[in-house]
């Protein structure tokens, strides 16, 4: 058979064979990382840490509340039982007991703007749950077409791998080992046609004795870039 022939078929399996293998690359890629539903589990996970945090917040507001109300009853009990009658030691109460209002008060405000926070942190804890059960449905989903497309690809180029033995089987060593360099050498592109005597990988016009010679079924190289040369 012409060489060129063959190794021009050859060359086709070859690069279907790098496109199918680059293709299953994605596709395993892709099987075993799923970024956006992995960031959003990582974001939910920072807005549930955030709502313990604020939850935290919230409890020791509410304890520093209770333990101020604990030192303020017996001021008042004092300060309006009437068991206490200096002046002077009224007005002193009456200021102890301004001064722990006014750190009541700011506590029942932290309290009601952490409140309004932890709120606000679970609705946005609830709208991400379902935003990540959505995720995860459609990655189930995409998951089994993408099972199902590794699966059709590992076909495919277990059944083009063994079409490339059976035709480097039929080819001369030495002509192989020519293509495998050129091969290395050009991306992947050994073999080029000829084409309104012109060699379609480099575009220089050929010499009519290059041509005659591929044409009778020698194996031509290229004189500009040395690729295999194909009359098809």
């Amino acid at each position: 058979m012409n060489p060129g022939k063959q190794l021009h078929d050859l060359q086709e399996i070859d690069l279907d064979l790098g496109k199918k293998t680059e293709m299953l690359s994605q596709v395993e890629r892709q099987l075993s990382h799923n970024e956006t539903l992995a960031e959003a589990k990582t974001e939910l996970e920072d807005k549930r840490r955030q709502l313990a945090e604020l939850e935290k917040n919230q409890k020791a507001v509410e304890w520093n509340t209770e333990d101020l109300l604990a030192k303020a009853k017996p001021l008042q009990e004092k300060l309006y039982g009437g068991s206490v009658k200096n002046p002077k030691e009224l007005t002193g109460l009456k200021q102890q007991m301004e001064r722990l209002q006014n750190q009541i008060r700011g506590e029942e405000d932290s309290t009601l703007a952490i409140m309004g926070q932890v709120e606000a942190m679970r609705q946005g804890i609830a709208t991400q749950v379902t935003r990540v059960a959505k995720l995860e449905e459609e990655w189930r989903e995409k998951r089994e077409a993408l099972l199902a497309e590794q699966a059709n690809l590992a076909t495919a180029i277990d059944a083009a791998r063994k079409k490339r033995a059976e035709i480097v089987g039929a080819i001369d060593s030495a002509n192989l080992q020519i293509y495998e360099v050129v091969r290395a050498r050009k991306q992947g592109y050994a073999v080029a046609k000829i084409g309104q005597g012109r060699c379609q990988g480099c575009r220089i016009t050929l010499s009519v004795s290059e041509v005659a010679r591929a044409r009778i079924g020698e194996l031509v190289q290229c004189d500009s870039c040395s690729r295999i040369l194909y009359l098809g």
